[in-house]
């Protein structure tokens, strides 16, 4: 009779033979140090030796295996990489990554097969260590090539970063168009070496579905831009709007819908966060919980220096940046505003101790808005240079602007003077920040006509000087202030109703002030006070 336990000896001894089987190497993952190279340089200082071809050969394999992860367990010097779909780069800490070789003029990391109008890679994946672009030994751009970027992404779907320093390169620290489902969590951005167009995100068009959380650091330029359309795209002469190799030959324009960012932590970056849209839309944008300084504007939404722009809903809420002596260039402004928008939601935005005299909004003359709203403002100031500026200067166009919730505190060593919203006719500053004055003029290749010579380069900056300011429905409710001039001062173009709502004053001689041409239709008002 055969044994009752054979059945129950094999189950028992199965997994016995398979712990003693040889462990079976998994072809997709690979250890850079176990795949030769030598991880001999720095991803701050650089040298050692060149890996690239070691490296590429590497990332190469993905189309054949069908997926690839590289694992970085030191520091490579490479000349710049090209990665495939399905391709996950991960590094074991900061102190593991890449450094690029001097005048190799290429981005760190490219896709393999960029488009304009297609997504060719997908599942890119890039996890922990630094990338050092070495800006200051590569140059700003290669004629036929492009902008010399740490990545350059061109046609990509499905793009994840999370806890990736990227530092010095010679542009943006990332460049990425057309794309889709993209994710940018833990990042620190170190670009602040001062050289030209340091960027360090840097999104144009189309894209749809972009989350980013907890991105901090500094940079030479803008911080963060939203680029449906940016110099890569531009009427031309015949006034047909059309892509030109700006930016390269692969980056393309279109429409940014669908993006949520929530935690930004800004370290004395130049510039904060822009938002350009010539003709591309703009839509479905919501930036929350913003902290640190900046040198020069905190956030720029407008055509890039042209007229047009198609935006839609966009919300910034949970604001709090500060501006710090600037290194260049004039100070206009903390949020600047031209082009058309639908509904532009400002929340809960801080204005603490400014260093001069920029206004917190500042609505261009070529600004075209449905509705403004200012939901919750809070504006601390006690040096004497924030004294003349309106917290907010209309030059544009606004069908309704409904301003709630504002608190105005001034120490006693700012004069009275200036105003809560000032609809303004001296001209100077505009003039100053266009860089319009000689009259003289220079034809340019791109847009149609001439361009003033000193402007910064769009046909229609002469002509906003003419523009008068226009608001339709002005709704002022639950604002305390003490030591301006006026809470509302109208120097110059019509506002069709004014609507006051418990609006308490202390030291304000004027509360509404009207003067010169300018008109206000109809005044309505529920409670006021002035002491």
């Amino acid at each position: 009779m055969k044994p009752t336990l054979t059945l129950l000896t094999v189950l028992l001894l199965a997994p016995l033979a398979a712990l003693q089987a040889a462990p079976s190497a998994d072809a997709r993952i690979v250890v850079a140090s176990e795949a030769g190279a030598k991880l001999d340089s720095d991803v701050t200082k650089g040298g050692g030796t060149d890996d690239t071809a070691l490296i590429q050969s590497i990332l190469d394999r993905a189309p054949k295996l069908g997926s690839l992860k590289l694992v970085v367990d030191g520091a490579i010097l490479v000349k710049g990489l090209k990665v495939h779909s399905n391709t996950t780069i991960e590094c074991l800490n900061s102190a593991c990554g890449f450094f690029l070789v001097d005048h190799c003029d290429q981005p760190i990391i490219r896709n393999a097969d960029p488009s304009l109008t297609e997504r060719r890679n997908r599942n890119l994946t890039f996890l922990g260590g630094t990338y050092n672009g070495n800006g200051a030994k590569q140059a700003h751009d290669v004629p036929g090539r492009g902008w010399t970027t740490g990545f350059a992404l061109f046609g990509v779907e499905q793009v994840t970063f999370r806890d990736v320093t990227i530092r010095n390169t010679a542009t943006f620290a990332l460049l990425m168009t057309n794309w889709e489902r993209a994710v940018f969590e833990n990042i620190d951005l170190d670009n602040h070496t001062k050289l030209h167009n340091q960027d360090g995100f840097h999104l144009c068009g189309p894209g749809r579905f972009l989350s980013m959380r907890n991105i901090r650091g500094v940079t030479g330029d803008d911080f963060i831009a939203l680029c449906a359309d940016d110099i890569q795209g531009d009427w031309n002469q015949a006034g047909e709007f059309v892509h030109n190799d700006s930016f390269g030959p692969h980056a393309s324009f279109g429409p940014i819908t669908d993006v949520d960012i929530d935690g930004v932590f800004i370290d004395g970056a130049n510039n904060g966060i822009r938002i350009l849209s010539r003709k591309s839309r703009v839509d479905r944008i919501s930036i929350r919980n913003v902290q640190g300084s900046f040198r020069k504007y905190g956030f720029f939404l407008q055509p890039h220096w042209r007229q047009g722009g198609d935006c839609g809903r966009i919300t910034f809420e949970n604001i709090d940046m500060r501006p710090v002596e600037p290194d260049y260039g004039p100070l206009p402004f903390v949020f600047f505003l031209a082009g058309h928008f639908e509904h532009l939601i400002l929340r809960n935005i801080q204005s603490h101790l400014p260093v001069d005299s920029r206004p917190v909004i500042w609505v261009q003359p070529h600004a075209v808005i449905d509705v403004l709203s200012v939901e919750g403002m809070n504006i601390y100031q006690k040096d004497p240079r924030s004294a003349k500026t309106p917290v907010i200067q209309v030059d544009g166009q606004i069908d309704l602007l409904d301003v709630r919730d504002v608190t105005l505190h001034r120490g006693k060593e700012v004069p009275i003077d200036g105003a809560l919203i000032r609809t303004d006719p001296d001209k100077t500053k505009l003039k100053n920040y266009l860089r319009i004055g000689t009259g003289q003029t220079k034809p340019n290749p791109t847009n149609y006509g001439n361009v003033p010579l000193d402007s910064r380069g769009w046909p229609e900056a002469q002509a906003s000087l003419e523009i008068v300011p226009k608001i339709n429905r002005l709704h002022l409710s639950n604002i305390t202030a003490n030591r301006i001039k006026s809470v509302l001062q109208h120097d110059i173009g019509d506002i069709g109703q004014l609507q006051l709502d418990n609006v308490m004053t202390t030291d304000v001689p004027n509360p509404i002030s009207v003067s010169g041409e300018a008109k206000i239709g109809e005044i309505s008002s529920t409670t006021a006070k002035n002491e």
